[in-house]
């Protein structure tokens, strides 16, 4: 596996992290301080995506 495809690896995984926990906060019942991790959580992952997708653009562009 090549860095670009690596990159689209671990942007779907993040991608599959934020449905899945955007499903838990609709989905379960969840104390106060649960749904703030959640929501802790889901930021990180949008952090994280964020830089994700600005590498595979860059790479995209030097290619």
């Amino acid at each position: 596996m090549d860095t670009r495809e690596q990159l689209e690896h671990d942007i779907e995984a993040l991608r599959q992290s934020i449905r899945l926990h955007w499903r838990d906060l609709s989905q379960l019942a969840l104390g106060p301080d649960e749904r703030a991790e959640v929501r802790r959580e889901v930021e990180q992952c949008i952090q994280d995506l964020k830089e994700l997708l600005v590498r595979l653009d860059v790479r995209r562009q030097s290619s």
